[in-house]
């Protein structure tokens, strides 16, 4: 198994023909980064997600789609009425559109937190079904994200339960900020992160609080608790991900310092969201290739 580092272009607009992003696409490469993550509601013209695609490809950069069965951006009030089946006719759509930029994965910020757990499961089985419908099987992973289906751990694990080939995104920030606590100091929570952990095959690696879902300084003492919880599971995750596929062909965990813009990051901070993210990204990609060369050392395999 390998460990890839995306780069979020998250708060950072395109320009005109994309003309901000030319130059900084080369420059995360430098950086290290194997790939970036791409809101595709920002790339509004089909021909610039063409050209998109091939600024990545000049670049050496792979390419992760962000979607959203509703509500993109969360642009203006919360739309009424959107029941399952006009969430996945939106999911067919952009999973087509998206389609276009050959991405290593997509990303899905999925369904709706105002559903019945049925209604989510209704809606995650026909996604798994319009994925292999459109050749997509394996390539999206669902979000645990505030606002949608999976923003909870509780309803989560009632999904996974009755829909066990779903993907997930293990966004664990926004379930720490929604239930106030550390999630893997009570016995229940702990059942709750193992239920959740064998489904996670992209990481979206952003340390919060229990009242913020993003740390200004994740090195700071003062975030000294939830950064060890962060690292612990994201490592378990690993692990995971590394027994699972043991033995099989070389597969790859992708993970994202996904650090926003404010109000996410403090509007008065000394050091920008994207600094943080690029310091973050060096840092956790040591940590978590110094635990996958354990597992290989303790196991012999991975």
């Amino acid at each position: 198994m390998r460990l890839q580092r995306f780069r979020s272009l998250w708060g950072i607009e395109p320009g005109p023909n994309l003309e901000d992003w030319k130059p900084l696409l080369p420059k995360l490469k430098a950086h290290g980064y194997a790939g970036v993550e791409v809101n595709m509601e920002v790339i509004l013209q089909d021909s610039d997600l063409r050209l998109f695609k091939s600024l990545c490809e000049e670049s050496g950069l792979q390419i992760s789609a962000l979607i959203f069965s509703s509500w993109p951006r969360y642009t203006g009030p919360r739309p009424t009425g959107l029941i399952p089946t006009l969430h996945l006719k939106r999911y067919r759509e952009q999973l087509i559109r998206a389609a276009v930029l050959n991405p290593i994965m997509i990303n899905a910020q999925s369904g709706a937190d105002y559903w019945t757990v049925d209604q989510s499961i209704e809606f995650f089985k026909g996604t798994l079904e319009t994925d292999d419908e459109l050749g997509m099987t394996g390539k999206v992973c669902h979000e645990t994200h505030r606002n949608r289906s999976l923003f909870n751990p509780y309803t989560t694990a009632s999904v996974l339960e009755a829909v066990p080939n779903l993907r997930i995104t293990g966004d664990f920030s926004h379930w720490v900020l929604v239930c106030e606590r550390i999630l893997d100091l009570g016995e229940e929570d702990k059942e709750l992160m193992e239920r959740a952990i064998p489904h996670v095959y992209h990481i979206h690696a952003r340390i919060g609080s229990i009242q913020s879902s993003q740390c200004s300084d994740p090195t700071n003492p003062s975030f000294t608790t939830e950064r060890e919880f962060f690292e612990r599971t994201w490592k378990r995750v690993i692990s995971a991900r590394a027994a699972a596929d043991s033995g099989k062909e070389e597969t790859v965990l992708t993970f994202v310092p996904e650090y926003g813009p404010f109000p996410y990051h403090p509007i008065e901070s000394k050091v920008s969201f994207e600094a943080v993210a690029d310091s973050e990204g060096q840092r956790l990609e040591g940590v978590f290739q110094a635990h996958l060369d354990t597992l290989r050392t303790t196991d012999g395999a991975f």
